[in-house]
């Protein structure tokens, strides 16, 4: 089976300092595309950007969560 992924981007909005907190940016990221939106985000007052990779290949495991 091929291996599906998609790259997205986070980012903590002005005034916020913990992880749950964070907004989804960005979906299909790129390199280029990630820049871009930080540039816009940050004029924003965004702070504290996280990208990842989601494997769409396999089902989530929320029991990681949860612990």
């Amino acid at each position: 089976m091929n291996k599906l992924t998609e790259t997205v981007l986070y980012g903590l909005p002005k005034d916020a300092s913990e992880r749950y907190e964070e907004v989804l940016l960005l979906t299909n990221a790129t390199p280029e595309t990630i820049e871009r939106v930080k540039v816009l985000a940050t004029r924003d007052g965004f702070h504290s950007f996280r990208t990842a990779e989601i494997d769409l290949s396999a089902p989530p495991d929320f029991t990681k969560m949860v612990r």
